[in-house]
């Protein structure tokens, strides 16, 4: 069952790490770019956005218990953007810049630009590279729940010491 959400999160993520790397790309430029400094409040909402974006990346790569389908799928979705923009650049011009909401008319989809900036650049794929990497380890593919003797509760806490008193019996 984990494995089985951690696809669909993954799949969600893709589009979320996207849209909002795509947000930040800009104003990053523009505040590399600005004579102020990271005193102003769009600058300091931008370096906020980045740390909040990097902290949720970090999540989802580091722990070791969590399934390693979320950063795979977010990566496949990544690769995939990627690919797909090298394969048919003129797709992304496809790509709405608003969505259509019935109730409330057209959303603009924030980080458009951006995202396809960087899918334009190639930026993307060294980061679904490094969220494709946890699907290689086993150990992220493994249960942590307990198995065997010691999960019915019969420790054997001597070891191997019982071993060495049958070999002295002799």
């Amino acid at each position: 069952m984990r494995h089985f959400l951690g696809f669909v999160f993954g799949l969600l993520l893709g589009p979320v790490l996207l849209l909002a790397s795509g947000w930040v790309l800009p104003r990053t430029a523009a505040l590399v770019g600005s004579d102020r400094g990271f005193l102003g409040l769009g600058e300091l909402l931008t370096l906020g956005a980045l740390l909040a974006l990097a902290l949720l990346v970090a999540l989802v790569l580091v722990p070791p218990r969590l399934t390693p389908l979320i950063p795979g799928m977010a990566g496949v979705v990544l690769a995939g953007v990627t690919v797909a923009h090298l394969v048919r650049p003129r797709w992304t011009a496809l790509v709405p810049d608003t969505l259509p909401l019935p109730v409330m008319g057209g959303v603009p989809i924030l980080g458009r630009d951006g995202a396809v900036a960087l899918a334009e650049a190639g930026l993307l794929l060294p980061l679904a590279l490094a969220l494709l990497v946890p699907l290689v380890f086993p150990s992220r593919w493994r249960s942590y729940r307990p198995r065997g003797a010691h999960a019915i509760g019969e420790d054997d806490e001597d070891g191997f010491a019982d071993l060495a008193d049958d070999d002295s019996d002799d």
